[in-house]
């Protein structure tokens, strides 16, 4: 009875095996390479981790398997931050540019919008709209249009309209794909409820294809609840989390890779000759010295390193002298350094400080810090640079104790925002809710003296538009370093003091 039992189980494993075969060599599979969260072109971690080059081969050995059906999408957040993009080539800012031309020889078949696509505000939607116009992939979201006078419109490319959701076709399975992204607050553009969104994006696709996935760029609790809300999705394929995930919500799979293409997820979808799905395969592969790197793609990344280096070498840098090994990793991503202190926050704000002999404290803003990463092992001059791609000089003012009250107050109620703050030689006691300097309970009667970025000056930091120089609180002559003094770079005094330590 038991073998009879036993032969059964294996006969059936075979036949479920064969079925998924009979699926894949009739071309009933479709291939999704996925990524998600990419700032850099280039291997990281000393070359070790990463790299578009390496991607770009990957999606060529999968279309190779199924020239049809493998699609290469991209879960937001690619224009920016970017310490490249920060840089100048051919007269501008290159913003972006860099990312898109590499995408673009690496066969990006389709993206969505992260919200650190509308971080370039001094000109927006001007230079969105100009690396929309360069790629040569398409586009897909559901919940965001380009505000126009009293009108929403939607994003277009080469005159065409991007669409809310797309199907995807290989001649035999249609799977329909819609894209979702994280609310942002920008005057040009309109948001709409991504649950909303993603209810009727699915409710149009799901009778005229025979699966339906979703890319998003969302945090994960929110991907889990669109799980929940849309029972019928096939497959979420995230971004906006940085760690590689893999969920399941009933029958629909969560998956996020890591950033930077440290990882990437292959996403198989296998349907029967019925066109029914029968079998979801995801697998996460790391991207590694072992992967191989595709010419076409490694030549261009090498352009724009050649690009980046020289422009640094302008400005006094020398990208790859390594100027400390970290004993812990420095948690610099964005939702950390906006709400929390840690170790690297600490250091940034200590250098400061310590750059300024006979000073009070060293106050600095969250969202200076934009390498939206974890570092750890050996730092170069680089990865100083993508920590603090804006630089910008640090000022030192004598400031009253109210005023200074004022200040720390604001960026500890902004806890979640670029203006919350980091500080060297402060403590805030939560029980007493008292600001203590060196030691000492802070004095609104007296005058500090206050070292801190030259942008909190300006009065554009979120909750602080009263930190002028003209507020009375601020006792005249503010110290400027000179140009030629190594104060006048925030990233120098950073990698100064690394150097010392």
């Amino acid at each position: 009875m038991f073998q009879s039992l036993t032969s059964r189980f294996t006969l059936l494993r075979w036949v479920w095996l064969l079925i998924i075969l009979t699926g894949c060599q009739s071309g009933r599979t479709i291939t999704f390479l996925h990524i998600n969260d990419v700032y850099e072109i280039a291997p990281l971690d000393n070359g070790k981790a990463g790299g578009l080059a390496r991607v770009a081969y990957l999606n060529k050995q999968l279309k190779k398997e199924n020239p049809k059906g493998t699609f290469f999408v991209l879960a937001g957040d690619f224009l920016s931050p970017s310490v490249t993009g920060t840089l100048r080539y051919e007269g501008e800012r290159i913003k972006g540019r860099q990312m898109v031309d590499v995408l673009n020889a690496a066969g990006l078949d389709l993206a969505t919008f992260g919200n650190h696509e509308f971080d370039y505000d001094d000109d927006a939607p001007s230079t969105l709209n100009q690396r929309i116009e360069e790629s040569k992939f398409r586009w897909v979201i559901a919940n965001m249009q380009l505000r126009q006078g009293n009108k929403a419109v939607p994003f277009s490319k080469d005159g065409a309209n991007f669409p809310t959701s797309l199907v995807l076709d290989n001649g035999k399975v249609r799977v329909g794909i819609f894209g979702i992204c994280i609310p942002v607050n920008k005057e040009y553009v309109q948001v709409t409820d991504p649950f909303d969104a993603a209810r009727r994006e699915y409710e149009d696709l799901k009778n005229r294809c025979d699966a339906v996935v979703a890319l998003t760029h969302l945090d994960v609790v929110d991907d889990q609840r669109m799980a929940e809300q849309i029972p019928g999705l096939t497959l979420i394929m995230g971004g906006h989390d940085h760690d590689h995930m893999q969920l399941k919500v009933g029958s629909t799979v969560v998956a996020k890779a890591d950033a930077n293409a440290k990882t990437v997820y292959i996403h198989r979808l296998h349907f029967n000759r019925k066109n029914q799905l029968i079998n979801l395969e995801s697998e996460l592969k790391t991207i590694d010295e072992t992967t191989p790197e595709d010419p076409a793609t490694a030549a261009l990344v090498t352009k724009w390193q050649t690009i980046a280096n020289e422009s640094f070498r302008e400005q006094g840098f020398d990208p790859n002298e390594v100027v400390y090994t970290t004993p812990e990793p420095w948690d610099g991503l964005e939702a950390t350094v906006r709400r929390e202190h840690g170790t690297l926050t600490t250091l940034i704000a200590e250098s400061m400080f310590q750059a300024f002999p006979g000073s009070d404290l060293a106050v600095f803003n969250g969202g200076s810090v934009r390498v939206d990463d974890v570092l750890e092992g050996p730092i170069s001059q680089y990865d100083i640079v993508r920590i603090l791609p804006f630089g910008g000089g640090i000022k030192q003012v004598n400031m009253t104790g109210d005023l200074l009250h004022k200040v720390l107050e604001a960026g500890r109620l902004s806890r979640g925002k670029g203006g919350f703050l980091h500080h060297a030689n402060v403590r805030y006691a939560d029980d007493s809710r008292t600001w203590y300097i060196a030691g000492q309970p802070l004095d609104q009667t007296r005058t500090y003296q206050v070292v801190l970025p030259e942008f909190l000056l300006t009065g554009k930091e979120f909750g602080m538009s009263f930190l002028i120089p003209a507020h009375p609180g601020i006792i005249q002559p503010i110290f400027t370093p000179a140009p030629d003094d190594p104060r006048s770079d925030v990233r120098k005094v950073f990698i100064d003091y690394l150097r010392k330590k």
